[in-house]
């Protein structure tokens, strides 16, 4: 892609990833102006425009509009939201942009999503189906669980010094958000990804007792990991005042975990962004400063 010639759709651009991914596009030469950023936050999307972006604030529920967006641009970014319908919304900008003919489509997707085994990859991978059935060019990024999950998890080991999980032994590679937004940029301004889907996992295999570990660092205070039950884990959880269904949403999370769901696939993203990728100690303390 010549970036003189790009005219740039990010959907989801007021979010965390999305955010990266603006300032990524920047950093590899691409000027603001030809860029429009879409999201809900009215208030980020204000800063944007005052960045030099291009902004709109459009709901994807919204296919109409959402579809005159994609009509104007050559390049769509979906970032794949968190909606209940997000694969309805997925669906209809995908088709948007087979409609106008657009250059290229790039989705964030999740790691494994070709593995049905999997629940939470249900809307990704019919995303991912409905993207390579269109016929418009795409690349595809299956992101890795991010180190930014880790945060709120902090909270517990804080104060008692016990991380308590569901996760078993597994294993997960995760991966901060700027290192998986850097990725999208590259893909975004370099040649040779036509129809290409990309596995995007951290270079190291962390166990839960590495996560314990990590935020010994960064809590300066011991911590250890105490694998429980799912259901001890949800007992945990409702015990400290959560409601069910964000318990059980939680509890189902780690035990994806503990399937394997987001153990290393390979190395395509320290690959595309040239160098190591961010580790567990390096990506908390970034985030918390």
């Amino acid at each position: 892609m010549t970036v003189s010639e790009a005219t740039i759709l990010v959907f989801g651009a007021t979010g965390s990833l999305g955010g990266h991914v603006l300032d990524g596009l920047v950093a590899r030469g691409v000027a603001p102006g030809t860029i429009t950023a879409v999201g809900r936050n009215r208030s980020r999307l204000k800063e944007l425009a005052s960045a030099g972006f291009g902004t709109a604030a459009v709901d994807l529920s919204d296919s109409a509009a959402a579809a005159a967006l994609v009509a104007g641009h050559s390049d769509i970014v979906l970032i794949s939201g968190r909606d209940p319908n997000r694969l309805a919304q997925h669906e209809s900008v995908i088709a948007a942009a087979k409609q106008a003919n657009v250059r290229h489509v790039y989705y964030t997707s999740g790691v494994r999503a070709d593995d049905d085994r999997f629940e939470i990859n249900r809307d990704h991978r019919a995303t991912e189906h409905a993207l390579v059935a269109s016929g418009v060019t795409y690349t595809i990024l299956r992101n890795t669980w991010y180190i930014e999950n880790y945060l709120q998890a902090l909270e517990g080991p804080r104060h008692s010094g016990v991380l308590a999980a569901a996760t078993g032994d597994a294993v997960v590679a995760a991966a901060g958000r700027k290192d998986l937004a850097e990725a999208l940029a590259v893909v975004l301004t370099t040649n040779g990804h036509d129809n290409v889907t990309y596995s995007l996992s951290g270079d190291t295999d962390f166990t839960y007792d590495d996560v314990a570990e990590a935020m010994s660092v960064v809590l300066e205070r011991p911590v250890a990991y105490r694998p429980v039950t799912p259901g001890e884990l949800r007992v945990i959880l409702t015990s400290a005042g959560m409601n069910d269904e964000l318990a059980s949403f939680l509890v189902g999370l780690d035990e994806t975990i503990a399937a394997g769901a987001f153990a290393r696939v390979g190395d395509d993203l320290s690959r595309l962004i040239g160098r190591p990728t961010t580790g567990l100690v390096e990506g908390l303390t970034d985030l918390r400063s």
